[in-house]
């Protein structure tokens, strides 16, 4: 089941102050998909799947949705916290259009700051779960 606009408004609260972005109004947040497993790896990573295994929302800027895992409960902090880091890009991507997924210094930049909303949210919420570790040994080409 989607979530509803109450639970958006409140995720989109909980994105806005733990990222330090600029607010926006929860009629604005693009539309959540949910979607099978196996049609989220194809919308995702259609050209590698597998690179996908534990992929569990993403936020599509070329169609301007956030699309899920149908899985997800996000009654279950854990579960909402993925939402949380998707509105985070929302966030960015209204702050600086799609400057801040082009290079590769900007996307991990994005997403250090998406994974430190959603480890800060679970935080909150008194859950232990830590994300975006792999992080620290990605780097990007220098040429």
């Amino acid at each position: 089941m989607p979530p509803s606009i109450d639970v958006l408004a409140a995720l989109l609260a909980a994105a806005i102050r733990l990222s330090g972005l600029p607010a926006m109004d929860v009629r604005d947040l693009p539309p959540v998909s949910q979607l099978t497993r196996t049609e989220l790896n194809q919308v995702v990573c259609s050209s590698a799947p597998v690179r996908c295994a534990g992929l569990m929302a993403a936020f599509d800027t070329q169609r301007y949705r956030i699309v899920v895992d149908a899985k997800l409960d996000f009654d279950d902090p854990e579960d909402a916290s993925f939402l949380v880091h998707e509105i985070v890009h929302v966030l960015q991507f209204r702050n600086m259009g799609s400057v801040a997924f082009t290079s590769c210094t900007a996307v991990l930049e994005s997403e250090e700051q998406a994974y430190a909303a959603q480890n800060a949210y679970l935080g909150l919420h008194g859950r232990q779960g830590r994300y975006g570790g792999m992080l620290r040994f990605s780097r990007c080409r220098t040429h």
